[in-house]
């Protein structure tokens, strides 16, 4: 399974209730370890210098699937909006935050089953399952 499998699966509760669509999936990196002082030479010579210039190759692991988030209104992308401090242009952060109100982060250990032979993808939540804020 990739991760395009997972994307617009429907998402159903213990009971079989819908409760919507898998709108995006959260990854949390691992970081390797690296030496303080070559971190601190790569800051000092950009420190405006995005993330991926910061961090050597080498200090990044893989990545570990987190959670999915579920949307109650149908697909759609965030489009960044689901971090909190981003806020312009205004009129585009309202729309697309209204139309993903009532979306919740599922973490990943909360997934009973995930059905790939149906059509769409079904994926299954474990009783007592917790929703989570989506904001990042």
């Amino acid at each position: 399974m990739n991760v395009g499998d997972l994307l617009d699966a429907r998402v159903l509760g213990p009971d079989g209730a819908s409760l919507g669509v898998v709108v995006d999936v959260r990854f949390a990196l691992e970081v390797v370890d690296e030496p303080d002082d070559e971190r601190r030479e790569r800051d000092r010579e950009d420190p405006e210098a995005p993330l991926s210039e910061h961090v050597a190759p080498a200090a990044v692991g893989g990545a570990r699937l987190v959670g999915l988030l579920v949307s109650p209104r149908g697909a759609g992308s965030f489009l960044g909006y689901e971090r909190t401090e981003v806020r312009s242009p205004w009129p585009i952060a309202q729309l697309v935050r209204r139309r993903h109100r009532g979306t919740f982060l599922v973490d990943w250990a909360d997934v009973a089953d995930v059905r790939t032979d149906e059509s769409p993808v079904t994926v299954r939540l474990l009783p007592g399952f917790t929703k989570r804020s989506p904001d990042l």
